[in-house]
Protein backbone atom coordinates (compact mmCIF):
# COMPACT_ATOMS: atom_id res chain seq x y z
CA UNK A 1 0.00 0.00 0.00
CA UNK A 2 1.51 3.37 -0.94
CA UNK A 3 2.22 5.59 2.01
CA UNK A 4 3.72 9.05 1.82
CA UNK A 5 5.90 8.22 4.80
CA UNK A 6 7.71 5.49 2.91
CA UNK A 7 9.57 5.11 -0.36
CA UNK A 8 10.62 7.59 -3.00
CA UNK A 9 7.16 9.07 -3.43
CA UNK A 10 7.61 11.21 -0.36
CA UNK A 11 11.21 12.35 -0.49
CA UNK A 12 13.39 11.63 -3.47
CA UNK A 13 16.89 13.10 -3.57
CA UNK A 14 17.62 14.98 -6.77
CA UNK A 15 21.38 15.61 -6.94
CA UNK A 16 22.30 18.43 -9.30
CA UNK A 17 24.73 18.43 -12.19
CA UNK A 18 28.17 18.83 -10.68
CA UNK A 19 31.16 20.71 -12.02
CA UNK A 20 34.77 21.02 -10.95
CA UNK A 21 35.56 24.63 -10.09
CA UNK A 22 39.08 25.85 -10.71
CA UNK A 23 39.63 28.94 -8.60
CA UNK A 24 43.04 30.47 -8.25
CA UNK A 25 44.61 31.23 -4.90
CA UNK A 26 44.74 29.67 -1.45
CA UNK A 27 42.00 27.65 0.18
CA UNK A 28 39.30 29.36 2.19
CA UNK A 29 40.24 30.54 5.66
CA UNK A 30 38.78 28.83 8.70
CA UNK A 31 36.53 30.59 11.17
CA UNK A 32 33.17 32.27 10.60
CA UNK A 33 31.62 31.60 7.20
CA UNK A 34 31.82 34.47 4.72
CA UNK A 35 28.72 36.49 3.96
CA UNK A 36 26.57 35.23 1.11
CA UNK A 37 25.46 38.79 0.29
CA UNK A 38 27.58 40.50 -2.34
CA UNK A 39 28.53 44.17 -2.31
CA UNK A 40 27.82 45.56 -5.83
CA UNK A 41 30.66 48.04 -5.34
CA UNK A 42 33.18 45.26 -4.71
CA UNK A 43 35.66 44.93 -7.62
CA UNK A 44 35.76 41.87 -9.86
CA UNK A 45 38.94 39.93 -9.10
CA UNK A 46 38.43 36.75 -11.16
CA UNK A 47 36.50 35.70 -14.25
CA UNK A 48 35.87 31.98 -14.68
CA UNK A 49 34.68 30.36 -17.90
CA UNK A 50 31.90 27.81 -17.61
CA UNK A 51 30.50 25.57 -20.35
CA UNK A 52 26.71 25.35 -19.99
CA UNK A 53 25.46 21.79 -19.63
CA UNK A 54 22.16 20.22 -20.64
CA UNK A 55 19.45 21.19 -18.15
CA UNK A 56 21.37 24.13 -16.66
CA UNK A 57 19.56 27.31 -15.67
CA UNK A 58 21.14 30.55 -14.57
CA UNK A 59 20.17 29.60 -11.05
CA UNK A 60 22.05 26.33 -11.26
CA UNK A 61 25.13 28.08 -12.61
CA UNK A 62 24.95 30.48 -9.66
CA UNK A 63 24.49 27.59 -7.21
CA UNK A 64 27.54 25.78 -8.59
CA UNK A 65 29.81 28.72 -7.84
CA UNK A 66 28.16 30.51 -4.92
CA UNK A 67 26.08 27.83 -3.20
CA UNK A 68 22.73 29.45 -3.98
CA UNK A 69 20.86 31.00 -6.91
CA UNK A 70 21.14 34.61 -5.73
CA UNK A 71 23.59 35.63 -8.48
CA UNK A 72 21.54 34.10 -11.34
CA UNK A 73 20.26 37.39 -12.76
CA UNK A 74 23.67 39.02 -12.51
CA UNK A 75 25.42 36.15 -14.33
CA UNK A 76 22.81 36.19 -17.11
CA UNK A 77 23.03 39.94 -17.63
CA UNK A 78 26.84 39.95 -17.43
CA UNK A 79 26.78 37.56 -20.40
CA UNK A 80 24.21 39.54 -22.38
CA UNK A 81 21.26 37.19 -21.75
CA UNK A 82 17.81 37.75 -20.30
CA UNK A 83 17.66 36.00 -16.89
CA UNK A 84 14.18 34.56 -17.61
CA UNK A 85 15.54 32.54 -20.55
CA UNK A 86 17.71 29.53 -19.65
CA UNK A 87 21.17 29.38 -21.23
CA UNK A 88 21.74 27.08 -24.19
CA UNK A 89 23.86 23.98 -23.57
CA UNK A 90 27.44 24.00 -24.90
CA UNK A 91 27.59 27.81 -24.76
CA UNK A 92 30.53 29.16 -22.79
CA UNK A 93 29.67 31.87 -20.27
CA UNK A 94 31.79 33.87 -17.87
CA UNK A 95 31.17 34.05 -14.13
CA UNK A 96 32.63 37.15 -12.50
CA UNK A 97 33.86 36.77 -8.92
CA UNK A 98 33.98 39.90 -6.77
CA UNK A 99 36.54 40.38 -4.04
CA UNK A 100 34.02 39.89 -1.23
CA UNK A 101 32.84 36.62 -2.83
CA UNK A 102 36.21 35.02 -3.42
CA UNK A 103 36.52 33.23 -0.07
CA UNK A 104 33.05 31.73 -0.44
CA UNK A 105 33.70 30.49 -3.99
CA UNK A 106 37.04 29.01 -2.97
CA UNK A 107 35.51 27.16 -0.01
CA UNK A 108 32.80 25.63 -2.19
CA UNK A 109 35.45 24.55 -4.70
CA UNK A 110 37.45 23.01 -1.86
CA UNK A 111 34.34 21.19 -0.56
CA UNK A 112 33.35 19.88 -3.99
CA UNK A 113 35.24 16.58 -3.64
CA UNK A 114 33.45 15.67 -0.41
CA UNK A 115 30.13 16.75 -1.89
CA UNK A 116 30.61 14.57 -4.98
CA UNK A 117 31.52 11.63 -2.74
CA UNK A 118 28.30 12.20 -0.81
CA UNK A 119 26.18 12.23 -3.98
CA UNK A 120 27.81 9.00 -5.17
CA UNK A 121 27.24 7.35 -1.76
CA UNK A 122 23.58 8.36 -1.51
CA UNK A 123 22.93 6.67 -4.85
CA UNK A 124 24.31 3.34 -3.59
CA UNK A 125 22.31 0.83 -1.59
CA UNK A 126 23.35 1.16 2.03
CA UNK A 127 25.39 4.30 1.35
CA UNK A 128 23.44 6.77 3.44
CA UNK A 129 25.79 6.80 6.45
CA UNK A 130 28.78 7.41 4.18
CA UNK A 131 26.83 10.10 2.32
CA UNK A 132 25.96 11.93 5.56
CA UNK A 133 29.60 11.88 6.64
CA UNK A 134 30.71 13.23 3.26
CA UNK A 135 28.17 16.06 3.29
CA UNK A 136 29.20 16.92 6.86
CA UNK A 137 32.80 17.20 5.65
CA UNK A 138 31.71 19.48 2.82
CA UNK A 139 29.79 21.71 5.21
CA UNK A 140 32.72 21.89 7.61
CA UNK A 141 34.63 23.56 4.78
CA UNK A 142 31.73 25.52 3.26
CA UNK A 143 28.81 26.03 5.69
CA UNK A 144 26.94 28.04 3.04
CA UNK A 145 27.05 25.17 0.48
CA UNK A 146 23.27 24.86 0.16
CA UNK A 147 23.22 21.78 -2.09
CA UNK A 148 25.28 19.90 0.48
CA UNK A 149 22.95 20.94 3.30
CA UNK A 150 19.88 19.97 1.26
CA UNK A 151 21.22 16.52 0.43
CA UNK A 152 22.35 16.02 4.03
CA UNK A 153 18.79 16.73 5.16
CA UNK A 154 17.42 14.16 2.70
CA UNK A 155 19.91 11.53 3.86
CA UNK A 156 19.08 12.24 7.50
CA UNK A 157 15.41 11.58 6.71
CA UNK A 158 16.33 8.24 5.19
CA UNK A 159 18.41 7.46 8.28
CA UNK A 160 15.44 8.13 10.57
CA UNK A 161 16.74 11.44 11.97
CA UNK A 162 13.89 13.88 11.24
CA UNK A 163 14.95 16.43 13.89
CA UNK A 164 18.44 16.76 12.37
CA UNK A 165 16.91 16.90 8.90
CA UNK A 166 14.49 19.65 9.95
CA UNK A 167 17.34 21.79 11.28
CA UNK A 168 19.24 21.56 8.00
CA UNK A 169 16.23 21.92 5.72
CA UNK A 170 15.07 25.04 7.57
CA UNK A 171 18.36 26.63 6.57
CA UNK A 172 17.85 25.50 2.97
CA UNK A 173 14.44 27.17 2.59
CA UNK A 174 15.86 30.29 4.21
CA UNK A 175 18.50 30.38 1.49
CA UNK A 176 16.09 29.30 -1.27
CA UNK A 177 12.61 30.59 -0.37
CA UNK A 178 11.32 30.00 -3.92
CA UNK A 179 12.37 26.33 -4.04
CA UNK A 180 9.19 24.21 -3.93
CA UNK A 181 11.14 20.95 -3.58
CA UNK A 182 13.03 22.31 -0.58
CA UNK A 183 9.78 23.29 1.16
CA UNK A 184 8.43 19.85 0.37
CA UNK A 185 11.51 18.21 1.88
CA UNK A 186 11.13 20.38 4.99
CA UNK A 187 7.58 19.10 5.37
CA UNK A 188 8.99 15.57 5.28
CA UNK A 189 10.91 16.17 8.49
CA UNK A 190 7.73 16.97 10.38
CA UNK A 191 5.79 14.19 8.64
CA UNK A 192 8.39 11.57 9.55
CA UNK A 193 8.27 12.81 13.17
CA UNK A 194 4.49 12.22 13.14
CA UNK A 195 3.69 15.93 13.42
CA UNK A 196 1.23 16.24 10.54
CA UNK A 197 0.05 19.69 11.59
CA UNK A 198 3.59 21.07 11.39
CA UNK A 199 4.01 19.46 7.96
CA UNK A 200 0.98 21.30 6.54
CA UNK A 201 2.52 24.79 6.40
CA UNK A 202 5.59 23.82 4.34
CA UNK A 203 3.40 21.60 2.13
CA UNK A 204 0.99 24.42 1.41
CA UNK A 205 3.87 26.78 0.67
CA UNK A 206 5.39 24.19 -1.64
CA UNK A 207 2.08 23.95 -3.52
CA UNK A 208 1.82 27.73 -3.78
CA UNK A 209 5.17 27.69 -5.53
CA UNK A 210 4.41 24.62 -7.67
CA UNK A 211 0.72 23.59 -7.75
CA UNK A 212 1.57 20.57 -9.90
CA UNK A 213 4.09 19.01 -7.51
CA UNK A 214 2.40 15.63 -7.12
CA UNK A 215 4.43 14.44 -4.11
CA UNK A 216 3.38 17.53 -2.17
CA UNK A 217 -0.21 17.23 -3.38
CA UNK A 218 -0.38 13.57 -2.23
CA UNK A 219 1.19 14.22 1.15
CA UNK A 220 -1.00 17.26 1.78
CA UNK A 221 -4.10 15.10 1.36
CA UNK A 222 -2.69 12.35 3.57
CA UNK A 223 -1.82 14.82 6.33
CA UNK A 224 -5.36 16.17 6.33
CA UNK A 225 -6.77 12.64 6.45
CA UNK A 226 -4.55 11.59 9.35
CA UNK A 227 -5.50 14.76 11.25
CA UNK A 228 -9.18 13.83 10.97
CA UNK A 229 -10.05 16.75 8.71
CA UNK A 230 -12.24 14.62 6.48
CA UNK A 231 -13.95 17.20 4.27
CA UNK A 232 -10.66 18.95 3.50
CA UNK A 233 -8.95 15.60 2.85
CA UNK A 234 -11.71 14.60 0.41
CA UNK A 235 -11.22 17.83 -1.53
CA UNK A 236 -7.45 17.36 -1.48
CA UNK A 237 -7.63 13.77 -2.76
CA UNK A 238 -9.96 14.85 -5.55
CA UNK A 239 -7.55 17.62 -6.49
CA UNK A 240 -4.77 15.05 -6.62
CA UNK A 241 -6.85 12.85 -8.95
CA UNK A 242 -7.43 15.83 -11.23
CA UNK A 243 -3.68 15.82 -11.81
CA UNK A 244 -3.00 12.06 -11.72
CA UNK A 245 -5.78 9.60 -12.51
CA UNK A 246 -3.88 6.55 -13.81
CA UNK A 247 -0.95 5.67 -11.53
CA UNK A 248 -0.82 3.28 -8.57
CA UNK A 249 -0.88 6.40 -6.40
CA UNK A 250 -4.14 7.41 -8.04
CA UNK A 251 -5.57 3.99 -7.15
CA UNK A 252 -4.54 4.54 -3.53
CA UNK A 253 -6.08 8.01 -3.56
CA UNK A 254 -9.39 6.43 -4.61
CA UNK A 255 -9.11 3.91 -1.77
CA UNK A 256 -8.49 6.74 0.68
CA UNK A 257 -11.56 8.54 -0.65
CA UNK A 258 -13.60 5.37 -0.14
CA UNK A 259 -12.36 5.13 3.46
CA UNK A 260 -13.56 8.70 3.95
CA UNK A 261 -16.98 7.78 2.57
CA UNK A 262 -16.58 9.81 -0.60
Amino acid sequence: MPDAAQGDRFVKPTPRVLIALLVLGVAACSGAPPSTVSDPESPVVEEISYMVREGDSWGRVSEAFFGDASRAERIARDNGFHPAIDPVSSVEVTVSIRSDELEMVRSIAEARGSYNAGVEAMQRDGGDEAAAAAFDRALDVAPHFVDARYNLGLVQLRLGKPADAHENLEQVVEARPEDAEAWYALSAASFHAGDYGAALGPLEHSLELDPGLLRARWTHALCLQRMGRGAEAIAAWRHYLDLDSTSAWADQARQNLAELGA
